[in-house]
């Protein structure tokens, strides 16, 4: 946000999607045409959460698109330890965040399970 503002926004947001964590090396999509670097993901959030909280205006909450965890976490039996870990990380943070499912969501857990 440009530091010129004098007056305080009437609320501030962050954003971010998919993260698509997982406790795994390095790898590539379900396509192998791009790689993926899972555990790095949690890192990215640890930077972002830092940025919102350096930030001149603290987000009043996050807004998480979707894609939280990589689908591959479901073939290492690994969704619920994954989802864990990066929901341990949001609650680091400083206020509310609100998720949004993606298709990896789906791919990890049932949608009775998700509700």
């Amino acid at each position: 946000m440009d530091r010129c503002c004098k007056e305080a926004p009437l609320f501030t947001f962050g954003v971010i999607a998919d993260i698509q964590y997982a406790d795994l090396d390095d790898g590539y999509d379900y396509s192998r045409t791009r790689k993926r670097y899972y555990r790095t993901s949690l890192q990215l959030l640890k930077k972002a959460q830092k940025s919102w909280s350096e930030s001149d205006w603290k987000p009043d909450f996050i807004v998480q698109l979707g894609d939280i965890i990589d689908g591959f976490n479901a073939a290492h039996g690994a969704s619920e330890r994954a989802l864990e870990t990066v929901l341990a990380e949001f609650s680091s943070g400083s206020g509310p965040v609100h998720h949004v499912w993606g298709n990896h969501e789906f791919y990890n857990f049932s949608r009775s399970a998700l509700m």
